[in-house]
C-alpha cells in the first residue's frame, strides 16, 4: 500500500522525527525493513581455503615468530568481502593455529564458545577450568564462552 502524503504532514512529521534526535530515539517503521529482511543477506563471499595451500606458510610462521611473540601463533581465514576484519563470515572468526613442541599460548578466555577441530599432530592439550584434555588428530573440542582455557603441546 504506497500512500502520498501531503505537504502539511510531512512537515509534521519531520519535526517530530528532529524532536527524537536529542534523545537518541529513532522512529523504527523508518528502518524497519532493513533491519528485518525478508531474508538473511550475507556480506560474506563464497571462498575455499585449501589446506595443502595453507599448511606451508602456517609451518613458515613457525620459524619467522616464537610463540611468546605471537601468543598465539594462527592465520585467520579471512573472508575476502572482509579484508583487513580478521573475520570469516558476518558473525564467525576462524583460524589455522600452530602449537610447536614445547610451547603454550597463556591462559585466555573470549565471550564466543571456541569449536576446535585438530587437523594433525600429536601430543597437544588443552586446559579448560583447570582440566587437561589431550587433542588428536581427528578431534573436537568445544570450549565454553567466558571459560579460562589455554593451549600446548608437550616437548617430545
Amino acid at each position: 500500500m504506497s500512500t502520498t502524503l501531503d505537504a502539511p504532514t510531512l512537515s509534521n512529521r519531520q519535526q517530530f522525527y528532529n524532536r527524537l534526535t536529542p534523545h537518541h530515539l529513532a522512529p523504527l517503521w523508518e528502518v524497519l525493513k532493513g533491519l528485518v529482511p525478508a531474508e538473511p543477506k550475507s556480506k560474506a563471499v563464497p571462498y575455499q581455503w585449501k589446506y595443502n595451500e595453507i599448511r606451508p606458510l602456517l609451518m613458515e610462521s613457525g620459524e619467522l615468530l616464537t610463540a611468546e611473540e605471537a601468543e598465539r601463533r594462527a592465520l585467520v581465514l579471512e573472508n575476502p568481502a572482509f579484508p583487513g576484519q580478521s573475520r570469516t563470515t558476518s558473525t564467525m572468526y576462524a583460524a589455522i593455529q600452530l602449537i610447536i613442541p614445547g610451547e603454550a599460548a597463556p591462559a585466555h578466555r573470549h565471550t564466543a564458545s571456541a569449536l576446535r577441530f585438530m587437523l594433525e599432530g600429536e601430543g597437544a592439550f588443552t586446559i579448560v577450568g583447570g582440566e587437561r584434555t589431550t587433542m588428536r588428530r581427528g578431534d573436537f573440542v568445544i570450549t565454553p564462552a567466558w571459560a579460562f582455557h589455554d593451549h600446548g603441546k608437550c616437548s617430545t
